[in-house]
Parts: structure tokens; C-alpha cells; sequence
């Protein structure tokens, strides 16, 4: 027996019954937090009068024209988010301070909603969002976030610089850094894409970056600085933020370097690693690191926090292997 709610929807058409397949709407409502389009349904092989009849029956509530909620899904926040992105229209991100608060940086206000589009169409928003368009944005610089439609850091820097003061926009793209959310490269890569001249927010992301300088690093994080405590306590001594590799062999920037040891300590976000990874750039950036000779140990900072036992087990593990493999070897000697 299928959920309440699945399976066929009978309606008439003329002198015959149509059997609309509701499982898979209510499937991708299910990954967007209770919501539909209209113009999802319509994709996916419903038609409009179908669309607004069963939209006016007791399974569902209007939101905005274009936005169902599934009735019985909890409102909540990322549900408010995600409503106001779909209801913008596809293509449609959020950005600007509320791109900031999403990505969790202390300070920027969520609402009210700031979303960026290309879209040239003058619908206004029906959920009171703030709508931006934009010339272009790129999929490489777009992601989701707890299924919400979100620029990427980098991107969401521009547009900070381009619309909040410089003191403002520069506290909190410092946050983002800090959170290992962005880096000089990564702003770098972002400026070769759109950094044209007369582009809004350009000028002050270059002097951002060149007030700093190559190499910057920004101060510890609370993730950061709990990790070296942690470890710390049981006499493993590390370095923050290590560049590994020269000039023309540059592998890149890893959170922690056992001191005296080639073990690389990561810490991953579970809210944000799966809006951020590249999982062929992160394999290859893995292989490229143990090809030099690094151990790499992966922790969770839900680990660093709730279960530090747990994150310190696997770095004093792989302490304990290397000195175990170099005490063999001087042995032998």
C-alpha cells in the first residue's frame, strides 16, 4: 500500500478518466522541503488544468501563484528560504547577505531574502523577496545548500562587495575565508570569470585580495582552534593552514601538518562539504598528496565538537604508524 496521497490521481477529461502518476511530485516535494512548482508538476507530465485542480483540492497550499507547500510538512526555515528561491523562477540563487547567513556567517540578516536571476522577466516576487538579475552565472558557480538554490562563495563575495559597504562586505567575506569557505585562489578563479571591467563589486575584491597578499591567512576558526586543542592534549603538535609543495609544484593549502611528521589533518563540514566538493578535483587533490608521501586523516567537525575522542583516535593512529614504520627503518640501519 502506497502513502497516503500516491499513487494514480483520477480526474475526467470529456467521457474518459486521465491517470496522473502523483509519486513522483510527491517524491520531489520530499527533497524540497514539503514544495512544488507549477511548473515542475507541468514537467513532469501534468497538465495545467490538472495542475491548478488538484492545486486547489486538500492536499496542498498555495504559498505564492507559482509555489505548493505539501500540507502536514512542517514549516521551517529552510522551507521560508526555499520558496522564495523557486518562486523566483528557474535559474534562481540566493545571494547577497542572505547568501551570507545561509552559508552560517555570524552577522548577515537572512531576511529580507536576496535572490539573483538572469532570468529577463519583470514577475515580481509573490513571497516579498528582493529579486536581482544579473548578465550571467555560470553553473560552476552555483551549488545547493540544505536544497536551497545558493551562489557559491566566491560568487556571493562579488556580490557582497557589489551591494554592502566595503567594511561590511570585507568582515564578512573574511568570515568565509576563515570558515575555509573560499580562499585567494578560489577568489582568483572567480575573477577570471567575471572580472570585466564596469562589473559591480570587481575593484573591491581586487583590493581585498591585494590588501592582503599572496600567502594570507586568515585567523583560526573555532573549528580550527578546537582541533589543535584536542590534539594538543594528547601530545600531538600540528600547523594551521600549511602550503605544500614550490612554486612549480604547488599541491595546494591543507588545514594541518603533524609537525615532524608527512600526516595532513583535514577537517570537513558536514553542512557544507556536499555544496562544495568537486569529488574529482578532491580525489585528485588526495592522490596527488599521498603520492608526495602524506597520510591524509579526514575528521568531521561534527566530530571535533561532540566526539573528539573519536577524531583524535584516527590522527594518534596514523602517528602511531609512521613512528612505528621510521623505528623500523632506523633499526635497521
Amino acid at each position: 500500500m502506497g502513502r497516503p496521497g500516491s499513487g494514480p490521481l483520477f480526474t475526467r477529461g470529456g467521457s474518459f478518466a486521465i491517470v496522473v502518476d502523483m509519486d513522483p511530485l510527491l517524491e520531489l516535494a520530499e527533497q524540497q522541503h514539503g514544495l512544488i512548482t507549477l511548473g515542475q508538476a507541468r514537467s513532469l507530465g501534468i497538465g495545467q488544468q490538472t495542475v491548478h485542480r488538484w492545486a486547489s483540492g486538500p492536499s496542498w497550499e498555495r504559498l505564492s501563484d507559482e509555489v505548493l507547500r505539501r500540507r502536514g510538512s512542517a514549516p521551517n526555515r529552510a522551507q521560508h528560504v526555499l520558496a522564495a528561491v523557486l518562486d523566483a523562477g528557474p535559474g534562481a540563487f540566493l545571494s547577497f547577505a542572505s547568501g551570507a547567513a545561509w552559508w552560517r556567517v555570524p552577522g548577515p540578516p537572512l531576511d529580507p531574502l536576496g535572490i539573483v536571476r538572469v532570468s529577463r522577466t519583470s514577475r515580481p516576487s509573490g513571497t516579498g523577496a528582493e529579486i536581482h538579475t544579473v548578465r550571467s552565472l555560470p553553473e560552476r558557480w552555483t551549488t545547493t545548500l540544505d536544497a536551497v538554490p545558493i551562489v557559491r562563495p566566491e560568487l556571493l563575495a562579488l556580490h557582497l562587495f557589489a551591494t554592502e559597504p566595503y567594511s561590511r562586505a570585507e568582515r564578512w567575506v573574511e568570515r568565509l575565508w576563515a570558515m575555509r569557505l573560499l580562499s585567494g585562489p578560489s577568489l582568483g578563479a572567480m575573477l577570471c570569470d567575471f572580472g570585466a571591467r564596469g562589473r559591480n563589486g570587481i575593484a573591491s575584491v581586487r583590493r581585498y585580495l591585494d590588501d592582503r597578499g599572496p600567502g594570507y591567512v586568515p585567523a583560526a576558526t573555532g573549528i580550527e582552534s578546537r582541533t589543535m586543542q584536542i590534539l594538543r592534549q594528547v601530545g600531538i603538535v600540528v600547523e594551521r593552514q600549511v602550503d605544500l609543495g614550490g612554486e612549480e609544484s604547488w599541491t595546494g593549502r591543507v588545514d594541518f601538518l603533524v609537525v615532524g611528521l608527512p600526516i595532513i589533518v583535514e577537517v570537513q563540514s558536514e553542512l557544507h562539504h556536499a555544496a562544495l566538493v568537486d569529488r574529482v578535483a578532491d580525489d585528485a587533490r588526495r592522490a596527488r598528496l599521498e603520492a608526495d608521501g602524506f597520510t591524509v586523516v579526514e575528521l568531521w567537525d561534527t566530530e571535533v565538537w561532540s566526539h573528539p575522542s573519536v577524531a583524535v583516535a584516527r590522527v594518534a593512529a596514523a602517528v602511531a604508524t609512521h613512528r612505528s614504520v621510521r623505528s623500523i627503518t632506523t633499526s635497521e640501519l
